[in-house]
């Protein structure tokens, strides 16, 4: 008995529909995968820019809340915008202050947590930024020395000479700080500046970076405003019957895609208690 076996295979025609089919799938697949992976990318850099966004932001939010009353200052310009203000070491009530007439002692309600100490700034009833930086305003002075706090938690504070403030806080309130922190927006990102000595005139990014002893950190990139006409930081005056208001107006652009800006618009409320 004779058994055939009939050959059995694919013919040129069917390999080929076959290639072209698969090559059709693998196209699509390409860029289906393709497209997922820069929806990622997207999503991952837009969720960075959030991130920095939030943080310089509520950073800022919290650091003008403690901030002595009137110390908030803004300096624009075509290529750098700089806010800078004083942060408060403690405050208090005071019980006498040399007013309309020259000594060199105040007594104090003593902090219950922080003791007065030498070097220290004190100021009193500032109702705009240069009675906070400007000694010669008469409502900011520089504390010379601190005596040991009272049974009754006074305490006795000297200067290096006889002083007179130019009017009393209606709450007979004080601020003590040391020295101002500034924001500063340049090149396109935001550097914080401290440890230098306040100045009548507010500096900028190039003087601050000049002076011995300061120390600045990059706090946010991609920041992307016109500083011409997009100015990052406003401040609204305030005045005796209400806060004052900062507006943080920041405008990011992702690092794959510059022509893509995210905005972001926030109003800090600076509490105003002189």
């Amino acid at each position: 008995m004779i058994i055939s076996h009939k050959n059995t295979g694919f013919t040129l025609v069917e390999l080929i529909l076959v290639i072209v089919i698969l090559g059709i799938v693998g196209t699509f697949s390409a860029r289906f995968v393709g497209w997922g992976a820069q929806y990622y990318i997207d999503v991952t850099e837009r969720q960075r820019v959030l991130d920095d966004s939030r943080f310089v932001v509520e950073r800022l939010t919290c650091e003008l809340r403690q901030a002595v009353p009137y110390s908030i200052r803004v300096l624009n310009s075509a290529t750098y915008a700089c806010m800078e203000f004083a942060p408060i070491v403690t405050s208090g009530s005071y019980l006498s202050i040399p007013v309309n007439s020259t000594d060199d002692q105040a007594t104090l309600i003593s902090p219950s947590s922080d003791a007065l100490t030498g070097g220290q700034t004190i100021s009193i009833y500032p109702t705009h930024p240069n009675k906070v930086y400007d000694s010669s305003e008469f409502q900011t002075f520089t504390i010379d020395s601190a005596e040991n706090i009272a049974t009754d938690g006074s305490q006795v504070i000297n200067f290096a000479s006889n002083i007179s403030f130019a009017a009393n806080s209606p709450a007979k309130r004080y601020y003590i700080w040391q020295t101002p922190v500034s924001y500063c927006l340049e090149n396109s990102q935001i550097y914080r500046y401290q440890g230098y000595q306040a100045s009548i005139n507010q500096l900028t990014p190039t003087q601050l970076k000049s002076l011995s002893g300061v120390s600045y950190h990059l706090m946010a990139e991609q920041v992307n405003n016109t500083l011409a006409s997009e100015p990052p930081f406003r401040l609204d005056s305030s005045g005796l019957i209400r806060h004052a208001q900062v507006a943080l107006y920041l405008k990011f652009s992702r690092a794959t895609d510059n022509s893509e800006d995210m905005f972001f618009y926030h109003l800090v409320q600076v509490p105003n208690a002189p």
